[in-house]
């Protein structure tokens, strides 16, 4: 299975390839070659301009790009990695709550790179953005489809007056409305794409990704059916997300059932220690994130119903203890998820072995 971030790089390869043939046909005084390749530009930015203008539905209303964005800045924790697979260049990103340099976590670094991107770094505030600071970034965009913060009307009303404002779709792709958490890859990916006029490149992501999720898939057919969820630890309770969370989301598209812990129609579901079997008694697998809580897998471990559970006695928990891996499992972004099926489905099949003695770590 060839990663996105290969595919990628032999993409590049070859336009360089094709760049260095066009300069040879240049020097040999072709003058079709020429202007074939000043044809095949304007073409190109003729496509771009006819998708604008352009009118979006998101969850805080219709909003209108007149023309094609060059000032992007982002306000969320992943929507920049979102922009750099399409090619979009941001000219301002949060800072990483990795501390990641530009923001950018490791897994995205060759598409930032590709995209010429080289943002600047702020802190959007944690429970309200800063306008003024957004607004001497001179965007043309602001996009917000993964906020660190629930955005009030107020707060949407004074950004709309620096640039047009792309929040999350306001329903999915099968007509669902759709859940701050719980917006799918492809819906995001999609809208982002009709604001920026970089659908083509958008297609072809996704069918790179729905590829390997298929690969995985067919490579484990026995995985169908069987059950797991994304938890963690929490002040002193174990908790689990929401079937819709994107990286229930993930586990879902490897082909195993996420629906079976009821009561998670909220963004997670905390669950008090002496509740910890009934809830996750018969799940085959359940994967904690605990890399940046290292305590949090002794905390588990120590609580009384913990070794009942079905995930302990068969060998079924995954622990994500490298940081790293777990950073690119909460970004649900395309070069994370690529990242994430390379590094995290090695630890599935050694949790879903059936063999008690082998866990995923």
């Amino acid at each position: 299975m060839i990663s996105l971030t290969a595919r990628r790089r032999a993409g590049a390869l070859g336009v360089a390839a094709a760049a260095a043939l066009l300069l040879a046909a240049c020097s040999s005084g072709s003058a079709e070659s020429g202007t074939s390749a000043a044809a095949s530009a304007q073409a190109s930015e003729s496509a771009t301009s006819s998708a604008f203008p352009v009118t979006l539905e998101t969850v805080m209303g219709e909003v209108t790009i007149a023309t094609e964005p060059q000032r992007v800045v982002t306000l969320g924790s992943h929507e920049h990695e979102y922009l750099y697979a399409l090619g979009v260049a941001p000219v301002a990103v949060p800072v990483s709550w990795q501390d990641y340099e530009l923001g950018t976590g490791p897994w995205a670094e060759a598409d930032r790179v590709a995209a010429g991107a080289e943002p600047e770094v702020f802190e959007p505030g944690a429970t309200t953005y800063d306008a003024e600071l957004i607004a001497s970034f001179e965007p043309d965009l602001i996009v917000a489809t993964y906020p660190n913060h629930t955005m009030t009307q107020e707060e949407y009303d004074l950004l709309s007056g620096i640039a047009p404002v792309v929040t999350r779709p306001a329903t999915g792709s099968d007509g669902v409305e759709t859940a701050e958490w719980g917006v799918t890859l492809a819906d995001e990916l999609t809208l982002l794409a009709t604001a920026t006029g970089t659908t083509e490149a958008a297609e072809e992501i996704l069918a790179d990704l729905d590829a390997q999720f298929a690969a995985v898939r067919e490579a484990h057919p026995e995985w169908e059916g069987l059950t797991s969820q994304v938890g963690g630890y929490y002040e002193g309770q174990a908790f689990v997300y929401a079937a819709s969370d994107t990286r229930n989301q993930f586990l879902a598209n490897l082909g195993l059932d996420v629906t079976a812990v009821e009561g998670t129609d909220s963004a997670w579901l905390q669950i008090s220690a002496e509740q910890l079997d009934t809830v996750l008694g018969g799940l085959d697998s359940v994967v904690w994130q605990v890399a940046t809580t290292p305590d949090a897998k002794t905390s588990l471990e120590a609580l009384p119903l913990f070794a009942s559970l079905n995930s302990t006695v068969t060998g079924g928990n995954v622990w994500l203890t490298d940081t790293v891996l777990e950073g690119a499992f909460f970004a649900n972004s395309p070069s994370s998820i690529a990242y994430t099926i390379e590094h995290m489905v090695p630890l599935l099949e050694v949790s879903l072995d059936g063999d008690p003695a082998t866990v995923g770590e």
